[in-house]
């Protein structure tokens, strides 16, 4: 099964860089637009039984960076993450992997629950 990272939020130039820090990878690097953050994550990252849905978000979304990685082995998300700061790309916070809990959800309810994650666990750590 071929790996799929869903970027969000990314500018051209930083998405650009991106996929050709990984593309010795052969990862999938998908630059998720706006219009899709209403579409099931499971959808967006190819599985194949999850159906698109026929809107087009129109709310504000979120602006925070976030990747979502489909099919990812621990040592793939290394892999990743190194290639990422390697080429210049900087720390990403807000990660996730899809799930079979998560892969019907939608961009913006994957959102607040990473980002609840990554709150909880700053506070955890600051404490």
């Amino acid at each position: 099964m071929r790996e799929i990272a869903l970027f969000y939020n990314f500018s051209d130039e930083r998405l650009r860089k991106a996929k050709f820090a990984l593309m010795p990878q052969k990862f999938s690097v998908i630059g998720v637009k706006k219009e899709d953050f209403c579409q099931p994550i499971g959808y967006l990252a190819g599985i194949k039984d999850i159906c698109a849905k026929d809107e087009k978000y129109s709310g504000d979304g979120f602006s925070d960076e976030m990747i979502v990685m489909h099919n990812f082995t621990s040592q793939k998300i290394d892999v990743l993450i190194r290639a990422l700061n390697k080429h210049g790309i900087g720390r990403v916070p807000l990660k996730a992997v899809v799930t079979p809990t998560n892969k019907n959800w939608d961009s913006i309810q994957l959102y607040e629950a990473v980002k609840a994650d990554y709150e909880e666990m700053n506070q955890s750590n600051n404490n």
